[in-house]
């Protein structure tokens, strides 16, 4: 059976057995055509439609020229007797007729992304509404001018609007800015006077690179909101713009090539925590100062995706400053602390503050007393006033000024006391700070006689922490992770061996192909060429040394027996029991528990 195909958005336009059907030509049969298919679920009585189509024309006189129309409509439509249902009273559309109608396929579309985003299913909504806009080519018939028709139009607007708004989000969540670049331009070529779009783009343009055109829209954006409003940007442009302005050297997020040889992988995966981490970000630059805490294993990607987050605020030309504690250095009172306030974004802003603040300040950067010689001496501190004030110098060179700050603080675990109590401080300081805190730790050495612990505490009864705690990889984001680094796609096999090998650790994953790749050619076909199964072991027997020393550091924090104990069963297999572990241990059956219990912690 041959299909009729019908495009009422955009141009007015009909298809069957592939060629063009012109006899439709009259504005009364496609605004006709047009009325019964968009109420095709049910009879139209010839009575509405006299009077919707000669609304000042008398009944019988109107009801005769709907006949006249319908006649004409069923001598110029193909199949037209397959297609409408013509009674005495009603005419209908039939709904088994052998047709397609664009209207009917976008609003399906929408309904399906509608369903995979109740559901969390991201990429299924960005492809069915990627999928409504190929059916979207344009207002719906807009060569018709009829009282009716203007609601539908205007709802069918609106809907199309709604999906290319949450199409630029969604692709920008997924870090595709040239996707996102596109439908925001294609928003704004249909709504130009949309300035929240204009903002999208300023950022998306600058996340993507290129500064030079994020400048470009908002100059834009000035001259169409001065021609067709007389007005100005509101603030919050004008403060993207600001911010773009003062960027010295803007860094270049895109996508890096892979290269086993030290280049940083894109990230991949962490859909779900990007969102969480936007979404937290959106609440702090409306003036809620959160702190949001990345938790997991050693290697599992915590570092990495914060610092992915520090370059999308810094791209955007937000202040951005970092700081990593280390073991070795638990105990330095306020080193993060200092390594924060010498950053460029907040170092260039030390000089604004008054000569009481710097004293202060210079406790934690004597280079101060060296650049302003003028300065006293800080006094020692001997009472708590003294402590309160040096909290606050910190926290006004921190917030000097009023947009938004992103700080993170990697490996918050060895973080000192100190620096913990003045960062609980910091939080509290300014009521509408724009203050966002980034924090990565490794809860399995957080104990709750760490100081990390009361602030955590706090700040949960105050509903200003995001906890996220990041799990392995999927089978899928590790074959992806493992093809950036090879350079070259991985066959079904050789990605589930892989993932079976790591567990999905990203360090394990990006440690293991850059041993494999650099091992040579032998190892090289073991893993990125597929050999028989009797040539092709796990992976290679030699265990990544960035691996091998994060395991070590492991274990290092285990007690004695503990580290013994594990020793032993490492070498019984992967996997054991405690019978025969009992049996091959010299240990007593309670120090072998306490072991044991020590190792499931």
């Amino acid at each position: 059976m041959l299909t009729l195909h019908i495009h009422l958005l955009g141009d007015f336009r009909l298809v069957y057995d592939d060629s063009p059907v012109t006899t439709v030509a009259q504005a009364r049969l496609q605004a006709l055509l047009a009325y019964l298919l968009l109420h095709r679920h049910s009879p139209q009585p010839r009575r509405r439609l006299a009077f919707l189509f000669w609304p000042d024309t008398a009944e019988p006189q109107a009801l005769t020229n709907l006949r006249q129309l319908l006649h004409h409509l069923r001598h110029s439509l193909p199949a037209a007797d397959q297609c409408l249902q013509v009674e005495t009273k009603t005419v209908q559309w039939r709904l088994h007729a052998a047709y397609t109608l664009d209207v009917a396929g976008f609003e399906h579309d929408l309904t399906q992304a509608a369903a995979a985003a109740k559901v969390g299913r991201f990429e299924s909504e960005r492809a069915a509404l990627e999928s409504a806009l190929q059916h979207y080519g344009g207002d719906l018939l807009p060569g018709c001018y009829d009282d009716w028709i203007l609601p539908e139009r205007e709802r069918l607007r609106q809907a199309y609007f709604g999906a290319l708004e949450r199409l630029i989000l969604l692709a920008e969540d997924q870090r595709d800015y040239r996707s996102a670049i596109g439908h925001a331009e294609r928003l704004l070529r249909d709504d130009p006077l949309h300035e929240t779009t204009y903002r999208r783009l300023i950022r998306l343009h600058a996340l993507h690179g290129d500064r030079a055109s994020a400048l470009r829209v908002y100059h834009t954006c000035v001259t169409v909101l001065e021609r067709e409003l007389g007005v100005e940007p509101n603030t919050d442009t004008q403060e993207a713009y600001q911010r773009l302005l003062n960027m010295e050297a803007p860094a270049v997020l895109r996508a890096r090539p892979p290269a086993v040889s030290g280049a940083r992988p894109a990230l991949v995966g962490r859909h779900g925590e990007w969102m969480m981490l936007r979404s937290a970000w959106r609440r702090a630059a409306a003036g809620h100062a959160a702190f949001v805490l990345i938790s997991g294993e050693a290697g599992i990607g915590k570092t990495r995706l914060a610092e992915e987050f520090l370059e999308w605020a810094a791209q955007q030309g937000m202040r951005t400053a970092r700081t990593r504690s280390y073991a070795a250095e638990g105990r330095l009172a306020y080193a993060p602390v200092a390594e924060l306030l010498r950053a460029d974004p907040l170092r260039t802003r030390l000089s604004r503050l008054e000569d009481v603040w710097l004293t202060e300040l210079a406790r934690l950067l004597p280079e101060l007393l060296v650049k302003h010689p003028d300065l006293p001496d800080p006094q020692p501190i001997t009472d708590g006033w003294q402590r309160k004030r040096l909290f606050e110098s910190l926290a006004r060179a921190v917030l000097g000024d009023k947009g938004p700050l992103l700080l993170l603080l990697d490996d918050s675990q060895w973080c000192d006391q100190d620096t913990l109590e003045w960062l609980h401080y910091l939080l509290h300081f300014d009521a509408e700070a724009r203050l966002f805190i980034v924090g990565a730790v490794r809860f399995e050495e957080v104990d709750q006689a760490h100081p990390l612990t009361p602030l955590m505490l706090d700040l949960r009864s105050r509903e200003q922490i995001i906890e996220i705690k990041l799990g392995p990889l999927d089978e899928g984001d590790t074959a992806a992770l493992a093809e950036q680094m090879a350079g070259r796609k991985l066959n079904a096999d050789q990605a589930s061996r892989l993932y079976r090998y790591t567990e999905g650790n990203p360090l394990f994953v990006v440690e293991t192909i850059r041993a494999e790749v650099s091992g040579g050619e032998a190892n090289r076909a073991l893993v990125l060429q597929n050999p028989p199964l009797s040539q092709r072991p796990p992976f290679s027997t030699v265990m990544p040394a960035k691996v091998q020393a994060l395991i070590q550091a492991r274990l290092r924090q285990l007690s004695p027996p503990a580290r013994e104990l594990v020793g032993l069963a490492a070498t019984i297999g992967r996997a054991f029991t405690s019978d025969v572990l009992a049996q091959a241990s010299a240990s007593d059956e309670e120090t072998l528990v306490r072991a044991l219990d020590e190792l499931w912690r």
